[in-house]
């Protein structure tokens, strides 16, 4: 009986370093693994990271209900205090942003844009896939977002 116990110990621990063999040598401490791919700093760090480009100030306005687009450059001192909006003849199409003559930026994150009066016009907060989404007035739906090119 002893024998078949020490046998069957042996055989066992044996069993166990092959398996630990299978799954394969220890990996040098300069090399990482990533899945079952091995990643080679040394290869990978010779590929030069691209800088990331700026995103462009342009944006572009989209009237959801009238289809109507419109470019137009975000400054990058945009304040709390009403400035001249550069809208283009291409707003014209949309009834909202025809009424748009200054915007600004508010402390909460928030662009405003109002007519000469300085009456809000259109209310936008940071938006979820776009750059910013109308809230007010709740009829409007327009949209903000970058303009590539």
């Amino acid at each position: 009986m002893m024998n078949f116990v020490a046998t069957a110990a042996i055989a066992g621990i044996a069993a166990v370093v092959l398996v630990a063999n299978l799954q394969g040598a220890p990996l040098p401490s300069e090399t990482t693994r990533a899945g079952a791919t091995l990643i080679d700093p040394k290869t990978t760090a010779s590929i030069k990271v691209q800088p990331t480009q700026q995103p462009s100030p342009a944006m572009r306005m989209i009237d959801l209900r009238s289809g109507a687009t419109c470019r137009i450059v975000k400054p990058d001192d945009l304040t709390e205090e009403f400035i001249a909006a550069p809208i283009g003849p291409d707003c014209q199409r949309s009834p909202a942003l025809e009424r748009v003559a200054k915007w600004r930026q508010t402390p909460d994150g928030a662009l405003e844009m109002a007519d000469d009066s300085e009456q809000t016009v259109l209310r936008f907060m940071p938006g979820d896939g776009v750059l910013y989404e109308s809230i007010y007035p709740s009829e409007e739906f327009v949209t903000i977002v970058s303009a590539n090119g």
